[in-house]
């Protein structure tokens, strides 16, 4: 019975364990009853376990199987797990606070909602301290870029905004909940109204994507020790539909390259070829993209 429960997983692993074991006894009969008795005891089950990693790809199987067998460590491990959650939930509120408080500074939103049209690129200053690492690192006036999408119901503030927020994923928000110090909407040249649709259409249906924190890591060691035309030069890559997680450039790269419409900034554009790695893009590198014209510099205002 024991060693039944340890081929439950992929079990070639086991089947050269035995084998390894048949080099150093006589007879298979014997190997197989070593298997046996090294089953009915812990430590013989892990030993098991570790012959057999070396046999198959279901690490994560065998792992499971070992810690099965070593309860605290398990315990342990998983109260570390829990632990790392948790400052890493609050390193990301931290992070997402504002660094200065201004109450008597409004948008005009009015002015702003009548220059938009869906599929337009909002690049914004952001008031937080992520917004204040990014454009650190980007050398930039802007720290975050999203779409509008138009209206997504019919309320009394229809008017949407769809972005990779740090903390919360893909998601939308109301015009009127943009927090930002001042914005510029960018318009994709050359392109219809079908074609914004599709854009539209296309960040709509990835609502609910996580932010894909391993990609802002990456893009911020590069962002330290590259050059953008190296920054941008082409790897292999997931584009559009293939794309789960995202940051706020990757989310918007992905939708205009559904439509064949490329984002780069124009030096680079002239030294790199079509197939250049979009995930790598900065909100900065959206303002200077000849893909992009500016309609509408907003600046926040007092009220």
């Amino acid at each position: 019975m024991a060693l039944e429960r340890l081929h439950c997983g992929n079990g070639t692993g086991f089947t050269r364990a035995a084998a390894a074991l048949r080099t150093f006894v006589a007879g298979p009969s014997i190997a197989d009853q070593c298997m046996a008795t090294l089953a009915r005891h812990s430590g013989g089950r892990i030993a098991l376990h570790l012959m057999a990693m070396s046999g198959d790809r279901c690490v994560r199987f065998h792992l499971a199987g070992i810690l099965r067998e070593l309860p605290r460590v398990a315990a342990i491990l998983s109260l570390l797990v829990r632990t790392c959650h948790g400052l890493a939930e609050r390193f990301v509120h931290y992070l997402g606070q504002p660094v200065s408080t201004d109450p008597g500074a409004t948008i005009d939103l009015q002015r702003l909602a009548a220059s938009l049209k869906p599929g337009d690129v909002l690049l914004s200053d952001g008031n937080t301290r992520i917004a204040a690492v990014v454009k650190s690192l980007t050398r930039s006036t802007w720290s975050h870029v999203s779409l509008y999408v138009g209206p997504l119901d019919n309320g009394p503030d229809p008017q949407c905004v769809v972005e990779a927020d740090f903390a919360e994923g893909v998601r939308s928000i109301r015009l009127s909940e943009l927090n930002a110090r001042q914005v510029r909407v960018l318009r994709p040249i050359g392109v219809d109204d079908t074609e914004r649709r599709q854009v539209a259409d296309w960040v709509i249906s990835r609502i609910g994507s996580e932010y894909d924190l391993a990609h802002a890591g990456t893009l911020a060691r590069k962002l330290l020790l590259r050059p953008l035309s190296n920054r941008l030069r082409a790897i292999p890559s997931s584009m559009a539909d293939g794309a789960r997680r995202f940051i706020c450039c990757s989310l918007l790269a992905n939708a205009f390259a559904l439509i064949g419409h490329p984002i780069l900034p124009d030096p680079v554009r002239t030294r790199l070829s079509q197939s250049a790695d979009y995930r790598n893009l900065t909100p900065g590198d959206f303002e200077h993209a000849s893909a992009f014209e500016i309609v509408e510099p907003m600046k926040w205002q007092s009220s």
